[in-house]
C-alpha cells in the first residue's frame, strides 16, 4: 500500500497579506509586458532588426538592466523647478502623465518612493516640493 497524495499543482495562499500583495504585483506585470510590446513595436517601426535588439539586451549585465531604465526622478524634479513651488500632489501627478513620463501607478509610486527617501519634500496642502524649498515655504 502506498499512499498518494493529491498533488495540486498550484501553489496555495497561506494568509491574507499574502493574498492582498498578488494583486498590485500582477498589476505590475501587466504593466511591464505592456511596455515591452510598447518598445518592440517602436524598435520595429525604426527599422531596427529584431536579431540586433536581443543581441544587445542579452548582451547587458543582468544586474545593470534596471539601472539602465530611465528614472522617473528627472521629470518630476523638471516639473517641479518649472513651477518655481510646491505643487499640490495630484496635480503634479496629472501634469507628468499629460507629459508621458509614464503610468499613473509609477508616477504615484515614484512620488511616494522619493518623498520617504528625502528626495522630495511634502508640504501643507498635500504639496510636493524639493528639499531646498522647506525653508522658503514656511
Amino acid at each position: 500500500m502506498t499512499d498518494k497524495k493529491a498533488q495540486n499543482p498550484e501553489p496555495r495562499i497561506v494568509n491574507a497579506s499574502a493574498a492582498a500583495s498578488v494583486g498590485p504585483l500582477l498589476l505590475t506585470l501587466c504593466n511591464a509586458l505592456q511596455e515591452v510590446e510598447r518598445c518592440r513595436i517602436a524598435l520595429k517601426a525604426m527599422g531596427f532588426p529584431q536579431k540586433r535588439w536581443q543581441e544587445i539586451v542579452n548582451d547587458v549585465n543582468p544586474e545593470l538592466r534596471f539601472v539602465l531604465k530611465s528614472q522617473m526622478l528627472d521629470p518630476i524634479v523638471a516639473y517641479l523647478k518649472s513651477v518655481g513651488k510646491p505643487v499640490e500632489r495630484n496635480r503634479l501627478q496629472r501634469a507628468l502623465y499629460n507629459q508621458a513620463a509614464g503610468p499613473m501607478q509609477r508616477i504615484r509610486q515614484s512620488i511616494t518612493t522619493n518623498l520617504r527617501a528625502g528626495q522630495l519634500t511634502l508640504h501643507s496642502g498635500n504639496k510636493v516640493g524639493l528639499p531646498g524649498w522647506e525653508k522658503t515655504a514656511k
